[in-house]
């Protein structure tokens, strides 16, 4: 019975993962496309251009994620939106840190660093929305 209920466990969390991460590519692509945008053809300094950028798309994650990815929050709606934006604010912060260190200090590309920034940052959100939010 043990090893059945692992299982099971085991299942839906492959699934939640794999549906975080499909919502999490695509609300990669509107931020991606927005941030481009923004520093190519708008010419905005690419700090600057990571914060409205990131806005667009965690809006539009806060729906996905709540839709196809976790369900319901632990909390009230109001609640669970602004834990989702608290939470996601420290992931802009760690984004925003990522992004600048591997840009000024490592010189690596623009382009390249928004996307490990992304990366590295997923993580700390999959987690803290799986755990504290939904």
């Amino acid at each position: 019975m043990t090893r059945l209920i692992i299982t099971a466990v085991k299942e839906v969390s492959r699934h939640q993962v794999s549906r975080f991460l499909i919502v999490g590519v695509f609300s990669f692509l509107i931020e991606f496309c927005l941030f481009t945008v923004l520093v190519d053809f708008l010419h905005i300094q690419y700090t600057a251009a990571n914060v409205p950028a990131m806005t667009v798309s965690v809006v539009c994650n806060y729906f996905l994620t709540k839709m196809f990815v976790f369900g319901g929050g632990r909390y009230n709606g109001s609640m669970t939106f602004v834990l989702f934006v608290v939470f996601t604010l420290f992931g802009l912060g760690l984004n925003q840190f990522f992004l600048w260190y591997l840009v000024e200090q490592g010189h690596v590309n623009i382009k390249l660093s928004k996307f490990i920034a992304v990366g590295l940052a997923s993580v700390f959100n999959y987690f803290t929305k799986k755990y504290l939010v939904f």
